[in-house]
């Protein structure tokens, strides 16, 4: 029989990070050995060490590796739509849609939060959100350029207010509260975010007949008198 062909080693250290992803998601950073995420890639424990010094950099690579995922989906969705203010409607429902592919990844940070005492773990997880959050306050930045968005409004903020809504889709579909929440009401909440931060539509200036008329309508009781 002849020998299987052995996977290039960018595919192979693919391949240990991709089982790492789940294994560091469904258990907590301490419980995991390296021999569990051998198992898992398939690969014997000396192989793995090939690629790794140990556990910690495993989960650093594994955990940085998350942001430019997440990141690619959303850098494909802005360049589909025009409107800065429905890229990030159309991020947040496509996230929503997605929520349980999306859930090793967030299990994944979670899993991180508990460990920021160390502080390389605290970092990678730092980088993370901070990409997350330059993407999201660049992109309201471009619609206050272009008049869009309001420009009284702090754009990190803002763009943390966003992620956040993010997390509480992950909470209640990991929590399994995800049927008091239907696509329907997420829409509806991605459309309230949209309003608060959409710059009032400008009215055309009217000569001094047309402003009169106005006024005088407004001035009028409502209903009419009979």
């Amino acid at each position: 029989m002849p020998r299987a062909r052995r996977l290039p080693a960018q595919h192979r250290k693919r391949q240990i990070l991709e089982s790492a992803r789940q294994v560091f998601a469904n258990q907590s950073y301490s419980k995991v050995g390296t021999a569990d995420v051998a198992k898992a890639a398939g690969v014997s424990e000396p192989a793995l060490y090939r690629y790794f010094s140990g556990k910690k950099e495993l989960f650093l690579a594994t955990l940085r590796s998350t942001a430019p995922r997440l990141l690619e989906i959303w850098q494909a969705i802005a360049y589909d739509v025009e409107d800065p203010l429905e890229t990030l409607w159309s991020i947040g429902v496509h996230y929503y849609d997605h929520l349980q592919s999306h859930s090793g990844n967030m299990k994944l940070q979670f899993q991180a939060v508990s460990e920021v005492d160390e502080p390389e773990i605290r970092q990678a997880l730092h980088d993370n959100f901070a990409a997350f959050v330059d993407f999201v306050a660049d992109t309201l930045d471009e619609g206050k350029r272009r008049g869009i968005v309001r420009c009284d409004i702090d754009s990190r903020l803002v763009a943390w207010q966003f992620l956040g809504i993010g997390l509480t889709l992950d909470l209640m579909h990991l929590l399994g509260f995800s049927s008091e929440l239907d696509r329907s009401k997420v829409e509806q909440w991605g459309r309230l975010y949209q309003e608060m931060l959409r710059a009032p539509r400008r009215v055309a200036n009217v000569g001094p007949a047309v402003r009169a008329v106005s006024e005088l309508v407004a001035s009028q009781p409502w209903p009419p008198e009979a």
